[in-house]
């Protein structure tokens, strides 16, 4: 079945004319309206922006004029993502009739390819959330077992290619939400270097720069695909303009591994599946050893809630009569906490994230790369906040620090949990070194395949 093919083998049907654009679109659509009912993963289906963008891509081809290896594949775009013309309502009811205006940088760069995107996908609300739940559009579920979370806040985005309706899709990640999700539905989800993905339209951040435009695939040849058509400098992003691209070490790779950072650690099941990936890669000849967390988690937690917060209330003050009847709880106690911060807590908070990133630098090392959990714990109840015996910070404690330094992250599927849910392991590279992120991530998917892995409903639908 062509829906079990990733997106450059599908481009490879579309070079060969063995299928069209228009076959793949609505093999997407009737997928997704199987589907759907069970997962709650769009919150928007633009069917008409969909087939018309897929009828122009099927007459490109038919004139042998395809515009690249994108051009008439399905992708999904998260809903906290500016796609002109499409609602964009970030899981919050204070967004339920906003539309974007524009497309964002990345957006037009998709359109230009061709890619055809089908709708927006589920967030919980200011994308500011574990689990993928919100007043809006409700809870989305994980393929691989109803029950479960596909995680957040990029939930919709990995259920979508979990499930095998899109092959793409592009969500972000401001402390995880990219790597998380694809950890526990067993995808590819990177969180590029600051700035390699160039944005510019969009809502305000939650926490200053740590947000970065995350994609999902479930090869690596597909990440690479997708990245290399999203990435790249543009004069209306400065940070795009001052990303490094060392090449990849002509050399056995320097590799740290850690599973714990001080009296907190991912379970059993998670640090046996980091420490297989850890061995594969030792196997290859490459210098892997134990290494040290190059962090203070606890300076980073409070810089963290400081921002949020801060983020939350400046978000909410712009609705001063709405705000506290159509946010959930936990916004509300966040922009609470926000509109009490004096200035200087703010502006203390900046400086301490400054010095916290230059600790990093420096207490790096010689790793050309570390290797970790994506999350401390596979995923869990989809009603839940945590993990059972976490909490949320915990959950999160080897992704957020990649984001508040601005280094490249990528989760892969690493060798899963004894009960058959996905585990993720985490590759980080330093800023700028998202080729050597990539190239680990094949080393490993050659030495253990992932692709052939599907949840039993995808396979059923």
């Amino acid at each position: 079945m062509t829906w079990q093919l990733d997106a450059t083998a599908l481009s490879a049907l579309l070079d060969a004319r063995e299928t069209t654009p228009e076959a793949l679109l609505e093999q997407a659509l009737a997928r997704l309206d199987a589907l759907e009912p069970h997962l709650n993963a769009f919150v928007l289906v633009d069917r008409d922006g969909a087939r018309a963008a897929a009828s122009a891509a099927g007459e490109r081809q038919r004139a042998g004029r395809r515009l690249g290896p994108l051009d008439g594949i399905p992708v999904s775009v998260k809903d906290n993502l500016f796609v002109g013309g499409l609602p964009a309502r970030w899981g919050s009811l204070l967004f339920a009739d906003h539309v974007a205006p524009q497309d964002d940088i990345w957006v037009a760069r998709l359109r230009t390819a061709g890619a055809v995107i089908i709708g927006k996908t589920t967030t919980p609300e200011f994308a500011l959330m574990g689990r993928t739940s919100s007043r809006l559009s409700g809870t989305t579920r994980n393929p691989w077992d109803l029950a479960l979370t596909p995680g957040g806040s990029s939930g919709g985005a990995s259920a979508s290619v979990a499930a095998g309706i899109t092959p793409l899709a592009v969500g972000t990640d401001a402390g995880g939400s990219t790597r998380m999700p694809a950890a526990y539905t067993g995808l590819v989800g990177m969180r590029p270097s600051l700035g390699r993905l160039a944005r510019r339209y969009g809502f305000p951040p939650m926490a200053i720069d740590f947000q970065a435009i995350g994609p999902f695939t479930r090869t690596m040849r597909d990440m690479d695909l997708l990245y290399r058509v999203l990435a790249g400098p543009d004069p209306r992003d400065p940070y795009s303009a001052r990303v490094p691209s060392p090449p990849v070490p002509d050399r056995p790779l320097r590799i740290g591994w850690l599973t714990a950072i001080g009296e907190e650690g991912a379970t059993p099941e998670v640090a046996a599946s980091v420490a297989a990936a850890a061995a594969q890669l030792a196997a290859m000849g490459h210098d892997v050893r134990p290494a040290e967390a190059p962090f203070d988690l606890a300076g980073l937690r409070a810089a963290w809630g400081t921002l949020t917060a801060a983020g939350a209330a400046r978000v909410c003050a712009r609705f001063p009569d709405r705000w506290r009847a159509d946010t959930t709880e936990a916004i509300r106690a966040t922009a609470e906490r926000g509109f009490a911060l004096p200035a200087t807590a703010y502006v203390d908070a900046l400086d301490a994230l400054a010095a916290w990133r230059g600790d990093v630098t420096a207490r790096w090392g010689e790793w050309d790369a570390l290797v970790m959990p994506s999350g401390a714990a596979p995923a869990w109840n989809a009603d839940d906040e945590a993990p059972p015996g976490m909490t949320p910070a915990t959950q999160g404690m080897f992704c957020g620090w990649v984001n508040a330094a601005g280094m490249c992250g990528l989760s892969v599927p690493g060798a899963p949990h004894p009960d058959g849910r996905p585990i993720g392991v985490q590759i980080v590279t330093p800023f700028g070194a998202d080729a050597l992120a990539l190239h680990i991530g094949a080393l490993l998917e050659g030495a253990a395949p992932w692709a052939v892995r599907w949840p039993e409903m995808a396979l059923r639908a």
